[in-house]
């Protein structure tokens, strides 16, 4: 007995179950047939799937082998031109290789030549030299007197050359000192000459401001002590300035300079305020006092030398 599944509705309803001849010798055989052709359908697709990606693969790896190929055969053709060039460069250097060897083939017979002239030569040299080594040794033995003659008197001149820059440096010490002492007597004068047009500035000042509560008498007074004033005020910069001027030059003479190469120190020349000669009584220090600083008589620096030059060179600038 057999049994078979069949629908919930024909349950109950009588089914065949016999084999069907002639396509079935027993009971389920188209069953078991379909089932088999469905399984090898199935394999069958899988295998068609399978060949289409190897033969996919294959021609993807067909291209590549192809572009391999064709890059190798580009590769060979340049490897076979760069072959050609080699082998060409390789006959040139064959060929000049050759032509050097016959050259130093050539040279090395003419050395050899020379070489052998050379010996010649040298041999005959040295016969001859043979009889000179006495008068060599002769020489050698005046050459070391003349040497220690000449030692000697390299020592007495080095020695002398010795006293004569300790002499030159002593006179240069000394030149500076007489310079230095020019410029400070120069200064001196100079500076003193304006000191007494400040003095005597200060003195008429000071004789200005005694009168000065009678301006009745001397409407002026004002302007004049103005005047003054600023004339005293231009006499001491004028000092300043003089002392700066010469100090700079002396510090120049200690640095190295020489006193003819520095430029001439400029002294202004300074006159005296107009006075009101009403009142000339009042201030009677300078009734005859000179008129600017270069009238003025100079008192020389004791103790000094002059040197042989004047006492005060300077030009006086207006």
């Amino acid at each position: 007995m057999v049994a078979i599944q069949v629908s919930w509705n024909i349950i109950h309803q009588e089914v065949n179950t016999e084999p069907y001849n002639p396509f079935e010798e027993q009971q389920g055989e188209i069953s078991r047939i379909e089932k088999e052709h469905q399984v090898l359908q199935d394999q069958l697709q899988e295998a068609y799937e399978n060949y289409e990606q190897i033969r996919l693969k294959g021609l993807e790896e067909t291209r590549d082998l192809e572009e391999k190929l064709k890059r190798h055969l580009e590769e060979n053709k340049i490897s076979k031109t760069e072959l050609d060039w080699f082998l060409q460069d390789l006959e040139r250097e064959i060929k000049k290789w050759q032509q050097e060897k016959k050259e130093i083939q050539e040279r090395l017979k003419s050395l050899k030549k020379k070489i052998k002239k050379v010996s010649n030569a040298s041999e005959m040299y040295t016969q001859k030299n043979d009889g000179k080594e006495k008068e060599l040794e002769l020489h050698l033995d005046q050459s070391l007197e003349i040497s220690n003659t000449l030692t000697n008197e390299k020592m007495k001149i080095e020695e002398c050359i010795k006293k004569g820059k300790d002499d030159y440096e002593e006179s240069h010490q000394r030149a500076v000192a007489a310079e230095v002492s020019v410029l400070e007597n120069w200064k001196e004068s100079e500076v003193y000459k304006l000191q007494i047009m400040e003095s005597q500035a200060e003195a008429y000042l000071k004789k200005l401001e005694l009168i000065s509560c009678d301006t009745a008498a001397y409407p002026d007074m004002e302007s004049d002590i103005c005047s003054w004033e600023l004339f005293l005020s231009n006499v001491t910069k004028e000092i300043e300035k003089a002392k700066s001027q010469f100090e700079e030059q002396i510090k120049a003479i200690k640095n190295g300079s020489r006193l003819s190469e520095l430029s001439k120190v400029q002294i202004s020349e300074l006159s005296f305020p107009a006075c009101n000669t009403s009142f000339a009584w009042a201030v009677p220090s300078l009734e005859h006092c000179p008129r600017s600083a270069s009238c003025l008589p100079l008192k020389p620096r004791q103790g000094l030398p002059s040197f042989g030059l004047p006492l005060c060179p300077f030009s006086h600038v207006h």
